[in-house]
């Protein structure tokens, strides 16, 4: 889970125990509200965290449950008119590809929630992820980034505008198949 580094070292599972404390708070709300069938929302065990899924939305009528990672910030700076998405360029800089750019991840959706306003993003992650694979070394040269330190190893963030991922995710949605 991606969130604001507001400590000079980030401290991983403090930051996780935090972010779970808003299942009940509005995260399990939104996917029974905005995912079809949705009828209760697990936490994901250890194995499937680390494969990219927080919870699992599990659905009705014999569907298999939703993979859904969680991305919980603090401070919504959309109040700022900085409506932007933290999206991981890397996970260890220089070794290790970042969740939005790993297509190897089990996820279906990235979830952004926002504390302070209960604002939130739902996005299908295989979309995302092709496109941010696509734009990533762009937006990092034309957007905000931030290096979070653990103290053994520094993973890094670009914060693009929401409108741009949209779009582009949305250009992606749609257009004329290719011919062999």
């Amino acid at each position: 889970m991606i969130i604001e580094n507001t400590s000079p070292t980030f401290d991983f599972a403090e930051q996780l125990a935090w972010s779970d404390g808003f299942l009940d708070g509005g995260i399990a709300r939104i996917l029974k509200d905005r995912l079809p069938g949705c009828y209760d929302v697990q936490k994901a065990d250890m194995a499937s965290d680390r494969s990219g899924t927080d919870y699992w939305a599990l659905r009705r009528d014999d569907l298999p449950p939703l993979s859904i990672d969680v991305k919980v910030r603090s401070k919504d700076y959309a109040l700022r008119n900085e409506d932007d998405l933290a999206l991981e360029t890397w996970s260890v800089i220089g070794r290790k590809v970042g969740w939005t750019r790993d297509p190897s991840k089990r996820t279906d959706y990235i979830l952004w929630y926002w504390v302070d306003t209960s604002r939130f993003v739902l996005v299908s992650f295989p979309a995302l992820c092709r496109v941010f694979r696509h734009y990533w070394e762009e937006w990092r040269e034309q957007y905000k980034t931030d290096v979070q330190n653990s103290g053994t190893w520094q993973s890094e963030c670009v914060f693009v505008p929401r409108d741009v991922v949209m779009d582009k995710i949305m250009a992606w949605h749609s257009g004329i198949a290719r011919q062999s």
